[in-house]
């Protein structure tokens, strides 16, 4: 499994855990719910914003 596919299943894992679309979830980790559905087409982000969706995605983890 890839980062970007690591990425996309813990973000569909909190989605369902919160009862909510990922789009919706992923929204205020990558910055909009498109690039998420750009993610799940195959596109990339910069390291930059992988980085820092991994540590927003952390936050809200620890939240749960």
């Amino acid at each position: 499994m890839t980062y970007t596919q690591t990425l996309i299943a813990r973000i569909k894992a909190l989605a369902e855990k919160q009862g909510k679309a990922p789009a919706t979830v992923a929204a205020p980790i990558l910055g909009g719910g498109q690039v998420f559905a750009s993610l799940e087409a195959g596109k990339t982000i910069t390291l930059a914003k992988f980085e820092k969706a991994c540590a927003a995605l952390d936050e809200l983890e620890a939240q749960q």
